[in-house]
């Protein structure tokens, strides 16, 4: 898991349910804002609450915005793990 400042520290490993690889979309980077929510909304609407997605993306400005569309939208920002070139971002789909 990871203290939420980027630093990946000891803990269980996440399995995800679904992965949402945004480091391969070349529209993406540097466009990462407007492109993001729509796309993990639209993995979100296909699982079951409590499911794990993993949003992977190249572009570090995506914490904040992600941190901040989980929190609007009551879904859980489990762990942030960061990685030469990628941010891995585990967001637990919420109940209901």
């Amino acid at each position: 898991m990871n203290d939420m400042q980027g630093k990946a520290v000891a803990g269980p490993v996440l399995q995800p349910d679904v992965v949402l690889d945004m480091t391969q979309t070349p529209a993406a980077q540097g466009a990462m804002c407007a492109l993001l929510t729509p796309a993990i909304k639209a993995k979100l609407r296909d699982m079951t609450g409590g499911q794990i997605l993993e949003v992977c993306v190249d572009d570090p400005t995506a914490r904040e915005d992600i941190t901040s569309w989980c929190r609007l939208s009551g879904h859980e920002l489990l762990a942030e793990i960061e990685e030469p070139h990628v941010l891995r971002l585990f967001v637990r789909k919420k109940l209901g």
